[in-house]
């Protein structure tokens, strides 16, 4: 049986052995060691090679972010700690999830969800519906649910993405890289420079022989379906 290989980081041993223990209640996670600072968490992961890392951000004179500039990130992360204003700060860095000590069982129990089949682990993870993505626009960030984005556009070496409330926000992303980690039954390449979400899709229309254009209703907006993707679109709608 594959399990997850976990690394608990924590300068307080009684977090570390209530965390351990909550975790054997999880048959899927198996806990191969434990780090106190930065500098034994580095020692850690460079030779335990852990999938998962169970991270406190406050690490007495360092921080669990400054861990993460130190390491080569080949793991997924999960926060667990006291202070709830470093939420936006942990999403920048693709944190999994941020747990609030104490920690609830069920609230333990969703993250671990999050985290999946270790079977079908990638360190470049698959995004799921619930998960949040933090946008950015004129200096602004928000936390979008994946399920609310209605498309994405390409715009140069980033991409944008509007929201089925009217958001749209820039993310260091290409549309080849969003269609690796979105989740494939929900989102569709149309075009080389879009991405439709299936769910907000109101019609298609057919233009010509080897083109259509798909209607979104949230917002109401057309984007083309280039001839390359036509079949692919004919063999998974049925076109007005």
């Amino acid at each position: 049986m594959k399990l997850w290989k976990a690394l608990i980081i924590d300068d307080e041993p009684l977090a570390r052995q209530e965390l351990q223990r909550m975790l054997l209640d999880h048959s899927q996670v198996h806990v191969i060691g434990e780090a106190d600072s930065v500098p034994s968490a580095v020692e850690a992961i460079e030779s335990l090679s852990p999938d998962v890392l169970f991270l406190d951000i406050d690490l007495g004179s360092h921080t669990g972010f400054d861990l993460l500039e130190k390491v080569a990130r080949n793991f997924r992360i999960i926060f667990v700690t006291a202070f709830d204003e470093y939420a936006i700060r942990a999403f920048k860095v693709n944190a999994l999830d941020y747990l609030l000590k104490p920690i609830h069982p069920e609230r333990l129990q969703q993250s671990l969800e999050r985290l999946g089949n270790p079977y079908n682990y990638q360190s470049d993870f698959l995004l799921k519906p619930f998960d949040k993505v933090l946008l950015s626009n004129q200096g602004y960030s928000r936390l979008v649910s994946v399920s609310s984005i209605s498309y994405i556009e390409a715009y140069g070496d980033y991409t944008r993405i509007h929201t089925r409330d009217g958001f749209t926000g820039t993310l260091h992303h290409t549309i080849k890289r969003w269609v690796e980690r979105l989740p494939h039954k929900m989102f569709f390449q149309c075009h080389r420079s879009y991405i439709v979400n299936t769910d907000y899709i109101a019609r298609l229309n057919k233009k010509n022989k080897d083109s259509f254009e798909v209607i979104l209703k949230y917002p109401e907006v057309f984007i083309p379906v280039s001839r390359g993707y036509s079949r692919k679109i004919l063999e998974t709608f049925r076109p007005t």
